[in-house]
């Protein structure tokens, strides 16, 4: 049994020397093989990539620049459509020898402000007339008077008063020349004119 014991013994001092001899060893390392690179073809997806980088560039810019001109184009109806309503603003007429805002001309002015308001780069001239009685001075500042009160009156509705100017033209300008009341009546007027 002492002959066993020692085999043992020594089978398992063989062991351990070959499990040691064995972890003293490193792995041989394990190499990748990188794939050869074509340069030609290298090139040729590099320069694909950027045409279509640079298409693409181009098509955005190209649409920026539809946006903006189809904004542009918009933004002139816009000023189009506002300059018509300008002008299609009706007189605001006036008792005889008076320059206060009579009851039947505010809705008028009303709805003159709400147009003006929906078109804020319009500006206008308003534009302050009289009939043929009275002195050139005194009817020259009846209509600076005329102007200046529809000018306030739409202030207070809203509109931005740098937008509108006064001028008085008197008597100067008739839209009738008749020398009678119903003529002086359609005379005693303030006008919108777009300022352009």
């Amino acid at each position: 049994m002492a002959g066993r014991t020692r085999a043992l013994i020594y089978g398992l001092a063989a062991v351990s020397l070959v499990a040691m001899g064995c972890a003293g060893t490193k792995p041989a390392p394990v190499v990748q093989e990188v794939p050869k690179v074509d340069e030609a073809e290298e090139a040729a997806r590099l320069a694909a990539e950027r045409a279509r980088a640079q298409a693409q560039a181009e098509a955005e810019a190209a649409a920026a620049k539809a946006k903006a001109e189809a904004e542009r184009q918009a933004q002139l109806r816009a000023a189009e459509a506002a300059l018509k309503a300008a002008r299609e603003l009706s007189p605001v007429y006036f008792d005889f020898d008076k320059y206060n805002i009579r009851d039947d001309m505010r809705p008028i002015l009303s709805e003159h402000a709400t147009k003006l308001n929906a078109a804020p780069s319009v500006t206008l001239i308003l534009e302050g007339h009289c009939d043929e009685r009275g002195t050139i001075e005194y009817n020259l500042a009846l209509g600076q008077r005329r102007a200046e009160a529809v000018r306030a009156h739409l202030v207070r509705l809203g509109v931005a008063p740098e937008r509108l100017d006064v001028v008085s033209f008197g008597e100067e300008r008739p839209v009738d020349s008749g020398h009678n009341e119903a003529a002086w009546a359609r005379n005693r007027r303030v006008e919108f004119t777009p300022n352009s």
